[in-house]
């Protein structure tokens, strides 16, 4: 990696985004965030996005001539140093790798692409939030959470002291998730994870990074 500041492609109210700010706060690297890439907008999905991304997800990673598309691949570039990750050729390696997986697929996809963007991005009439469409997602938001607090219940990565990758993909996911309205914000609900959140929010990365959301 050079010294100059690495540009992550993508709006900051994005969960994911967000994770790779996280990673760059702990790691004390220099970045800069947004749609707009050496003075010109880039536009979302427009050619060069789909030529860095060919499915037009964000974020993307970039330095210099180098383009780095998909969030976890991007935290493992960025943490070259191995900081935010187990010792490599473990056990415990492995495993925090399949939980960053677990997170930002399967966690992801039930806590907020089809249960959380409801609130961020209505798409009822005349911008309403659609709660019918909410409610017949809540359980598997639910279930996802619930997976979260027996995880936390045993000896992971999770409930190391330690700050990894792991929890710079889940934490912004949680804390958007407390965000939302009683009722529909699930986290008191489990105990563990309320708890986990309140930890992860104690240090000066999450502080700066996860706040109220920026639409």
């Amino acid at each position: 990696m050079t010294a100059n500041p690495v540009h992550i492609y993508g709006p900051r109210f994005s969960n994911f985004v967000r994770s790779v700010m996280l990673v760059c706060e702990e790691k004390q690297l220099a970045y800069t965030v947004g749609f707009e890439v050496d003075g010109n907008n880039v536009a979302f999905k427009g050619e060069q996005h789909l030529k860095w991304h060919p499915f037009g997800k964000i974020p993307v990673l970039l330095e210099g001539t180098l383009a780095i598309p998909e969030t976890a691949s991007i935290c493992r570039y960025l943490d070259e140093d191995g900081q935010l990750q187990p010792q490599k050729n473990s056990q415990i390696h492995a495993q925090h790798d399949a939980l960053c997986a677990l997170i930002s697929i399967d966690i992801d996809k039930a806590l907020v692409r089809d249960y959380l963007l409801e609130f961020a991005f209505p798409k009822g009439e005349n911008n309403s939030i659609r709660f019918d469409v909410v409610k017949e997602a809540q359980p598997k938001a639910a279930a996802a959470i619930a997976i979260i607090e027996q995880l936390l219940q045993k000896e992971t990565v999770l409930t190391s002291k330690e700050f990894t990758i792991a929890d710079a993909l889940l934490a912004p996911m949680l804390h958007y998730i407390s965000c939302l309205p009683t009722g529909f914000d699930l986290i008191a609900d489990y105990p563990n994870v309320e708890q986990y959140l309140a930890n992860v929010m104690t240090r000066p990365s999450c502080q700066k990074i996860l706040t109220a959301k920026e639409f």
